[in-house]
């Protein structure tokens, strides 16, 4: 017994100490569970992009992207949209506009001032001589493409009374034509978790093995997945345009699934048909294969999937395939369209990156929209 009484006591001791050692980062220094959103049951099986109300983070552009600077804020309202706060039932003088789209409308590192959204409302309210208020609604999220936006305009922004819907798309739908997406969604869900899993959830339960993860984590290589696909407080757009670089570049033409984005497209013309709502179709810009900015190609880090990086002007080419289609319905279905594609200039002077606006690209966005909204007479009540 004296024998064992000496390694007893030493694994009692080190039992105790890790204890206290968890007890202590628990509540004066936790750190985050990175399987969390491997635990949480996601029970809205309607909309799978949107953010919960009243958000609100601070972002930081990285230095060396074009057109932003400083620390700047987002936040989103009651029902988790870009905007002021969203009265129910609507007010009988407001003429209520939501914007949908991904990133682009986003403009998740552009502060609140500065956002579409922001400037189309402000610009919209300008010279009104009766009672009408203007609010402008930004639902956009990050990686949203035309079938979630369609899930959240029919599950959810139908039933807030909307006057007017401006869609851009088509970016997010040519990346998922790429993957090879089903758009049938025949997805097969896997409802157990590998023993491997259970126990690192497990694990994750504590806050030393937390920091154990990301210590390798740091340490570890970072996937495609996590360099393409998360969005830190703070822009990694150098890292991204350098991964981008280094794949093997591809004369290979991106694979277009056209037919998916006529009829989802289609869908949302007839959702708002049915609704009596107006629609504004807006084609999607890129800097891809610029004649007049060739700095543009080194901001680019949303050309590489799976290894290969894709020629500028192929992407080009299948964006623009993209943005026929929409112009095609536009005309079939006498629409109004902001053909964005031809008048914002393929420049790092509007853009930081592939496509996402800085802040002189989101005012002339916003001005030109309420310029267009105005000159089409899209405000009044009759529909």
């Amino acid at each position: 017994m004296k024998r064992l009484s000496g390694p007893l006591l030493s694994i009692a001791t080190f039992l105790i100490c890790l204890i206290f050692a968890e007890l202590f980062l628990r509540f004066f220094a936790p750190v985050p569970d990175p399987y969390e959103p491997n635990k949480i049951t996601n029970l809205n099986r309607f909309i799978n992009k949107d953010r919960m109300p009243n958000e609100h983070v601070y972002t930081q552009p990285e230095e060396g992207m074009r057109g932003i600077s400083g620390v700047n804020s987002f936040s989103v309202n009651n029902f988790g949209f870009r905007g002021d706060y969203l009265i129910r039932p609507k007010p009988d003088n407001e003429f209520r506009i939501f914007m949908l789209d991904a990133s682009a409308f986003e403009c998740f590192f552009l502060d609140d001032s500065q956002s579409v959204n922001a400037i189309l409302q402000n610009d919209l309210n300008k010279g009104i001589t009766n009672n009408l208020m203007v609010k402008v609604y930004n639902t956009s999220v990050a990686g949203a493409r035309l079938d979630e936006n369609i899930s959240l305009l029919v599950h959810r922004i139908v039933h807030l009374e909307p006057d007017m819907v401006i869609l851009l798309s088509g970016i997010n739908d040519l990346n998922l034509s790429i993957y090879g997406y089903d758009y049938l969604h025949y997805v097969l869900i896997k409802e157990k978790f590998p023993f491997s899993m259970l126990v690192r959830m497990l694990a994750s339960e504590f806050q030393i093995p937390r920091r154990l993860y990301y210590l390798i984590k740091k340490a570890s290589p970072k996937s495609e997945k996590e360099i393409l696909e998360e969005i830190p407080l703070q822009f990694n757009l150098a890292e991204r345009a350098k991964f981008c670089a280094s794949g093997s570049f591809t004369d290979i033409k991106p694979k277009l699934n056209l037919a998916a984005y006529r009829n989802n497209l289609k869908t949302i013309i007839g959702v708002a048909r049915a609704g009596n709502i107006k629609l504004i179709l807006m084609t999607q810009p890129s800097t891809w294969d610029s004649s007049i900015d060739p700095e543009a190609k080194k901001y680019h880090w949303m050309r590489r999937y799976h290894g290969l990086t894709y020629r500028e002007d192929l992407m080009d080419q299948a964006l623009g395939q993209f943005n026929d289609i929409t112009r095609q319905l536009a005309r079939e279905y006498s629409l109004p369209l902001y053909d964005l594609a031809k008048i914002i200039p393929k420049s790092l002077e509007y853009f930081y990156d592939d496509c996402h606006l800085n802040v002189k690209g989101s005012e002339t966005v916003g001005i030109g929209l309420a310029s267009f909204i105005r000159e089409n007479h899209l405000l009044n009540r009759s529909k």
